[in-house]
Formats: structure tokens, C-alpha cells, sequence
């Protein structure tokens, strides 16, 4: 076998050996846990200075979730990860089941 021949060898052998390596040594994922749904309205209560009202504008969109503000008339969005760190605490974050029900909203973690 040439040089040639013996580092083509070499290489492809590290090559394969690094590979398998990283597939070897790689940490399986975990799942995340549904911890629980999201209660917009103690959202809405809590994340700006004054209380605002949970209003849902269309019964088939997850996204049309806002809070309003009875003071001035004015719709926020709902910060459904936020809400989600406030229920059931740090690395908790929002997860939509279903993009056409507003109540699919989850937490997990």
C-alpha cells in the first residue's frame, strides 16, 4: 500500500472513528412534562402596572389572546412564557397544542 493509499486509510479511519464517537458518547434528549395549563387572566392581572381584563378576540385562534386595559381602551399581548414562569416557576415556558384553540395553551418544563 502506497503512502497515498495509507493516509487516505488513516484519514478516513479517524474520520469514522470521531464520528462514532460523538454518536457514542452524545446525552439522549428528555422529553419536556406538561406541568399544566396557563391562566391568562391572573396574566393579564399581574404583568403590567395596573390590572388589565384577559379579552379573547377569535374562539378559533390561540394568538388572539390580549389583555385590556379598562382604563384606556388599549390590548397587550399576553406574554404566555412569562405567565408560565410565574405559575409554576423557573424553566417553566408556554407550549401551544393547538394553534386553533385558545385553551391549548401549556406549560412545561
Amino acid at each position: 500500500m502506497g503512502i497515498k493509499a495509507k493516509r487516505t486509510a488513516l484519514l478516513a479511519a479517524t474520520t469514522m472513528a470521531l464520528g462514532l464517537g460523538g454518536v457514542l458518547t452524545a446525552t439522549p434528549a428528555s422529553a419536556a412534562v406538561i406541568l399544566g395549563g396557563i391562566d391568562v387572566a391572573q396574566q393579564c392581572r399581574v404583568q403590567d402596572w395596573r390590572p388589565l381584563d384577559a379579552w379573547l378576540l377569535d374562539a378559533n385562534n390561540a394568538y388572539s389572546w390580549r389583555c385590556h386595559s379598562p382604563y384606556t381602551g388599549n390590548l397587550y399581548n399576553v406574554d404566555m412564557g412569562n405567565a408560565c414562569a410565574r405559575q409554576y416557576g423557573g424553566g417553566a415556558f408556554s407550549v401551544l397544542l393547538n394553534a386553533s384553540d385558545p385553551y391549548s395553551w401549556r406549560c412545561a418544563r
